[in-house]
């Protein structure tokens, strides 16, 4: 649409398109006539930015949903007695050992953990692992570059390790969070001209640097605290806030309806009241026509002899 309108702005149609593209930052507006490289360049800046701040808002919105949860249990805990309260406080943290005992994770990147796709999900003998191979491999579209839902792919056997949706224990929030932060990690090792793609060349570049063959250790989400107590209480403020409003909220349509219903049935009281008036008046208009008299109160018609 955006590139129909650069070449639309030549001819006189009636529509404003230089006003049009002027809302859009990511194309060169000062030549409207075409869509060259500095467009394309533009282009790739713009949805490269809304990207990354759509990760930033997905971090944010993981960090609400554990706080959440933490505030939760705290609030279920107080309506428990003191024996019971131990009790679910003993089997939490027998969940968090539970869900924190698991096999080493590799490094996302690393040789070790790409040599595992290679041989579980790509059932290769690991003694021919070879990068460039491999890039083809998972260049599902055969476009060349490794996206971010291909590179997001290779990460499923390092979060099978930690993560099962069969056991209590573990969040699969939480497993598309690590996700999220293992693609965010390789690609800031490997995507070295920052447009969220990965190329071959930038794959084998990485692949020849020391951290591929000697990898710090990986810090899964069980090592790490997502938020402070500080950073809870202000949500729980924050919660507490909410809800005040909401019950305000609640009060007065409460009352709105109360109102609605009061003018309800005083409507259908004067209804009912209207329905008896207009049907004593017709009951009494049928007994006039069924009892004619003449002036005095005798009939005016008589017996036939």
């Amino acid at each position: 649409m955006l590139i129909k309108a650069k070449l639309d702005s030549l001819h006189d149609t009636g529509i404003d398109y230089h006003a049009l593209l002027k809302q859009f930052d990511h194309l060169n507006h000062m030549n409207p006539d075409k869509f060259e490289s500095t467009d394309l360049d533009m282009l790739i800046k713009a949805a490269t930015s809304d990207l990354e701040n759509y990760d930033k808002t997905r971090h944010e919105e993981f960090k609400k949903y554990e706080m959440m949860k933490e505030h939760e249990r705290r609030e279920y805990l107080k309506t428990l007695s003191e024996e019971k309260r131990k009790e679910e406080e003993s089997k939490f943290e027998e969940m968090k050992k539970k869900h924190e005992n698991h096999p080493k994770v590799n490094h996302p990147g690393s040789k070790d953990q790409l040599k595992e796709v290679w041989e579980e999900a790509d059932g290769l003998d690991p003694n021919d692992f070879d990068p460039k191979t491999f890039f083809k491999l998972h260049d599902v579209n055969n476009d060349g570059f490794l996206d971010e839902q291909e590179l997001e792919a290779l990460f499923t056997k390092e979060l099978e390790k930690v993560y099962d949706p069969k056991n209590e224990e573990d969040d699969m929030v939480e497993m598309e969070e690590e996700r999220l932060r293992m693609r965010e990690h390789v690609m800031n090792e490997v995507d070295s001209n920052k447009d969220r793609l990965v190329t071959l060349e930038e794959f084998l570049k990485a692949t020849e640097k020391k951290e591929f063959l000697e990898p710090d250790s990986w810090e899964t989400l069980d090592q790490q605290q997502f938020f402070t107590e500080e950073e809870l209480k202000e949500y729980e403020n924050l919660i507490s806030l909410q809800e005040n409003e909401l019950k305000k909220k609640a009060g007065e349509l409460q009352k709105q309806k109360e109102e609605l219903q009061r003018q309800h049935d005083q409507l259908e009281a004067q209804k009912l009241e209207y329905h008896q008036v207009i049907q004593q008046m017709e009951q009494k208009k049928l007994q006039q026509e069924l009892s004619p008299s003449v002036p005095g109160g005798e009939s005016k018609f008589k017996p036939l002899i």
